[in-house]
């Protein structure tokens, strides 16, 4: 067994001897080298060659030795740089594996994690990928790692120790994500003519270029797979050469949709056409900043924050444009504008409840005896009948790359108004097929609530500690609908001026999504911020107030604005930078 990397307590000199396993005429340690633009960030990680000889004991061992991840990977395995990367400098919260896709393979991937594997003794059913011989056992499962290697370690069962590892993790339901390998050769065998082969033509390949197609998300939707995509590349590419930053390219995007939403507010068609270009150009750049965070590995939950705050900002700034260039001309498009900018929000909000909820449900698995032979697995879900399926769900989910399309292509060849007319149109048609789903989902889990503080931190005003509605992703969108539905009221029952209870209620539900994206993060808003921004019902008595004696609106713009807008997202970029530091 060969240590890569040093461990704070050496192991014993007889560890340190090479394998008596033909390896490849290539140092291992090379893996480790990095392209000149990427960061290194395997300082947090110990790496452990196994063989066929290898014992699960000694796996086990170098784990306990010390406080960082492990990576584990086979001697006869030989994956390309960027590919192995997925492993090593990805940030990697639970334990990982490196996977590739395989039909009727031996290891099974679904809900997105691995749900079962194989060894010399165990077998697996509806297996669908491939291990690759390389997992990172991760710290933050190092009482549930060390408690199951603890009881399989002296087991007679055969395979290679790395294999049965991962089974053992996989049969104790823990949680390991797959990492999958895709478009370059690889290899897991013990015959050193095959290794030295695909080595060969591994050695031929472009390792910039296949970092840069890794980076390319290949599950974005319709749109953005097969024509943003294809243009974010070159951007990519020359954001990577000219050394630039996720967040500095977020920020050029965010620029380039305010300038849109500019050219938009003018209301005359050449303007609007020009409006219709840029929101196409920022939500372009808009893929670069997770391309380029993906090939130079430079992730941050501020960075995250960010791309997800400024598009909404954007989005709903456009709305806000539309509405201002048609009262231009007389037509009065608030209460649409309003109605899709709490409809996105609403559906938004459900879509990430919903995402998170239903992962932890699926990832309450029961464990399975290490002793059983086969895993007894019969499929359940159903599987994709083609790409023509794959894809048409794909769009019938109205992502942002298919929205911002309709807004550039229906406000060029309708105006506003048309604009207005077939956004909710498609939203509904969407969100009517999508629920089917979600709510005959939710029907199967059980009546208990899971990761209570997702909803909690969101309520923004009382909740129940004693309920157990399964429903509960469903809570947060529906208290914003309700507020943005009584604004909707105010201006249609009386003489407010609408365009600025559409910027008040812009950063009431902006507030909203601060709130959510703190909960995915496991974070609360600090009591004093809820408190400034009044709760649900305090905000809704402050605008009674306001409506009943009269008193403008501008400064209730100007306080909620400067609140939700300003004041709370320097607290939360000036504490996230402090954790940071």
């Amino acid at each position: 067994m060969v240590y890569l990397n040093e461990f704070p307590c050496q192991p014993p000199k007889s560890q340190l001897e090479l394998p008596s396993l033909p390896s490849l005429p290539i140092d291992i340690l090379r893996i480790h080298a990095r392209h000149d633009r990427l960061p290194l960030m395997t300082e947090n990680l110990r790496t452990l060659e196994v063989n066929q000889g290898s014992k699960i004991a000694e796996i086990l061992e170098a784990f306990e030795s010390g406080n960082q991840d492990l990576l584990v990977i086979d001697q006869a395995t030989v994956v390309t740089k960027p590919h192995l990367e997925l492993l090593t400098d990805y940030p990697r919260t639970v334990t990982t594996a490196l996977v590739s896709k395989v039909k009727g393979g031996e290891t099974r991937v679904s809900q997105g994690r691995i749900t079962g594997a194989t060894s010399g003794f165990h077998e697996v059913g509806h297996g669908n990928h491939t291990f690759l011989g390389a997992i990172r056992l991760s710290q933050s499962q190092r009482a549930e790692i060390i408690e199951i290697l603890t009881k399989i370690k002296n087991t007679n069962h055969a395979g290679d120790a790395i294999d049965l590892v991962l089974v053992a993790l996989v049969r104790a339901a823990l949680v390991v994500a797959p990492a999958e390998v895709a478009g370059a050769p690889f290899i897991r065998s013990t015959d050193l003519a095959e290794r030295t082969r695909v080595a060969k033509q591994i050695s031929e390949l472009n390792d910039a270029r296949l970092r840069l197609k890794l980076a390319n998300r290949a599950n974005d939707g319709f749109y953005s797979v097969f024509v943003l995509r294809k243009f974010s590349k070159l951007f990519t590419w020359l954001a990577v050469r000219l050394k630039m930053t996720p967040n500095q390219v977020t920020l050029i995007s965010f620029a380039v949709g305010l300038f849109s939403a500019y050219e938009f507010s003018r209301g005359t068609f050449w303007t609007i056409f020009a409006g219709a270009v840029l929101l196409q150009l920022s939500i372009i750049i808009d893929c670069v900043d997770g391309e380029l965070a993906r090939y130079t590995r430079q992730f941050s939950q501020l960075g995250a924050w960010l791309d997800a705050i400024t598009d909404r900002i954007k989005e709903y700034l456009v709305f806000f444009a539309l509405a201002y260039g048609s009262a231009k001309s007389g037509r009065d498009l608030w209460i649409p504008a309003m109605g899709m900018m709490l409809f996105q929000t609403f559906r938004h909000i459900s879509d990430y409840n919903f995402a998170r909820i239903n992962k932890v449900r699926s990832s309450q698995l029961a464990p399975m005896d290490f002793e059983i032979k086969n895993d007894g697995y019969v499929a359940t879900e159903r599987e994709k009948k083609s790409r023509l399926e794959y894809w048409s769900k794909k769009a019938v989910q109205f992502p942002i790359g298919e929205r911002w399309l309709v807004i550039s292509a229906s406000s060029v060849i309708g105006g506003a108004a048309f604009t207005f007319t077939i956004m909710p149109i498609l939203g509904l048609i969407s969100i009517a097929l999508v629920f089917r789903g979600r709510i005959r989902k939710t029907l199967t889990w059980p009546k208990e609530r899971v990761n209570n503080q997702l909803v909690d931190f969101q309520i923004d005003s009382f909740n129940s500690k004693n309920t157990t509605n399964r429903f509960d992703w469903l809570v947060p969108s529906l208290l914003r609908l309700l507020e943005g539905v009584i604004f909707i009221e105010l201006a249609v029952v009386t003489d407010l001026d609408r365009s600025k209870l559409f910027l008040i209620l812009f950063a009431i539900l902006f507030n909203h999504y601060d709130n959510m994206y703190r909960a995915l993060q496991n974070e609360a808003k600090p009591k004093w911020l809820s408190i400034l921004g009044g709760f649900i019902f305090g905000r809704l008595a402050l605008i009674a107030i306001w409506v009943w004696f009269e008193i403008p609106l501008l400064p209730l713009i100007y306080y909620f604005s400067v609140l939700f807008f300003f004041v709370s997202s320097a607290q939360w970029i000036s504490t996230h930078i402090a954790k940071r530091n």
